[in-house]
């Protein structure tokens, strides 16, 4: 087995666990627990899958004009179109405006939507070896992480926010490596999938300096720009409503301390619909004042992996309602920086991640819920706070940053199979 895909062995397997499982819960939880002649699925995912459809027939520009609640940028439609496509052809049934019991289609969809989202194990391990995080740990990393990731995956239906972090989090990695140029394509690649992941980019901004700031910026933006232009020039009115106001609802989602703050929709009772953009510009502007402070740990990359999953979190304390998978990226980063600090404090985050992930879907009150989870969440990444700067070696770097940041692995993790001889991996630009 070569040494980078033994490097990629456990994501390999929860991947493969996660198919397994995923089909035995969707097609036997119904009919063996619940007594219930019906498939379990996730409802959220039936929307985008419409969506697709229309790329599918040619009429791309009205993604958002169709009602089907997309809210999303649209890169992961591109993906979903082949599949929709081949659903079409073979008349498979789906869940869109209505919910059958047994929607053919999911028997595509299902294991597809999986594939997408554990794409993130491939890149929080990569982060993890990067930070220089044992095997024994990124094993176990993997099996918490696909444990997270099940929220997200195959209660909600959301893959596209799984692939944006994947992505993000590779992106970082490049950045680490003073790869610029292919660390803005991918974090633009990105914010086309799922613009959540902009509160990333003040420290990745902070990590490039002033010389490289305005070339990552153009890369991180313009994939989404391309993607969007078509659906702006066809229908502006639906694609700016979808985009910009992001409608939620309280009375079907969970409320927090900002909701009666937020601007109304229309609608009332569980129909009351909500603008959540406002908050989000909100944790945007927050997340620029931590990018500005994370200038001082360009040196320091267990602390910029902190600052990333900081910002994630800036989300879920800020938001106008909160919804149960919304705070899954930031735990996904928090897991991986609790990996690299001691025992006692892996297991807190684990167990705070966990907790947080297997209430996340119960009603525990109207604030007893984003206290509950709020504080679960603030605990992880208290747990992942670096005692010391671990695996760094400066270099001279002036006051713009114009050298690509560098830094050794604090171990010897692999040896030459030939010679036996130590091969350290060394970062740079």
């Amino acid at each position: 087995m070569s040494v980078r895909l033994r490097r990629h062995k456990w994501p390999i397997a929860v991947t493969l666990a996660s198919l397994g499982v995923e089909a035995a819960y969707c097609l036997l939880w119904g009919p063996v627990v619940r007594h219930h002649n019906y498939w379990v699925y996730p409802v959220d995912i039936w929307g985008a899958f419409r969506s697709a459809h229309f790329i599918g027939w040619g009429a791309f520009g009205n993604v958002y004009s169709v009602g089907t609640g997309l809210i999303t940028f649209p890169a992961i439609l591109l993906l979903f179109t082949p599949v929709a496509v081949l659903s079409g052809a073979l008349g498979l049934t789906e869940c869109f405006p209505f919910y059958p019991p047994h929607p053919t289609a999911w028997l595509l969809l299902g294991p597809y939507e999986v594939l997408i989202s554990c794409s993130v194990l491939f890149a929080c391990n990569a982060l993890a070896w990067h930070l220089g995080i044992g095997g024994a740990k990124r094993a176990w990393l993997c099996v918490v992480e696909g444990a997270v990731l099940w929220n997200i995956a195959v209660i909600w239906g959301h893959p596209e926010d799984a692939l944006a972090l994947a992505l993000a989090i590779y992106a970082s990695v490049f950045a680490l490596r003073g790869r610029w140029k292919g660390a803005g394509w991918l974090f633009g690649s990105a914010v086309a999938s799922q613009p959540l992941v902009l509160l990333m980019l003040p420290i990745l901004v902070a990590m490039a300096g002033k010389q490289r700031a305005a070339a990552l910026v153009t890369r991180a933006a313009l994939p989404a720009v391309v993607l969007l232009a078509t659906p702006l020039i066809a229908e502006f009115h639906a694609t700016t409503h979808a985009l910009i106001l992001q409608p939620n609802y309280p009375g079907l989602d969970h409320v927090t301390p900002w909701t009666s703050l937020a601007p109304r929709l229309g609608g009332s009772g569980k129909e009351l619909a909500v603008a959540a953009g406002p908050g989000r510009l909100v944790a945007i502007a927050l997340a620029c004042a931590l990018g500005w402070r994370a200038r001082r740990w360009r040196r320091q990359p267990e602390a910029l992996a902190l600052a990333l999953a900081a910002a994630l979190s800036l989300r879920c304390f800020t938001e106008s309602v909160m919804v149960a998978y919304y705070v899954w990226p930031a735990l996904a980063i928090t897991l991986v920086v609790a990996a690299g600090r001691s025992r006692a404090r892996t297991s807190i985050a684990t167990i705070a991640a966990l907790g947080i992930t297997v209430c996340g879907d119960f009603r525990l009150g109207e604030w007893a819920w984003w206290g509950a989870v709020n504080g679960g969440l603030l605990l992880g990444l208290l747990a992942g706070m670096p005692s010391r700067v671990r695996g760094a070696v400066p270099i001279p770097v002036d006051a713009v940053g114009s050298e690509p940041l560098t830094f050794r692995h604090p171990f010897i993790e692999e040896r030459s199979a030939a010679t036996g001889t130590p091969k350290v991996p060394m970062v740079a630009g």
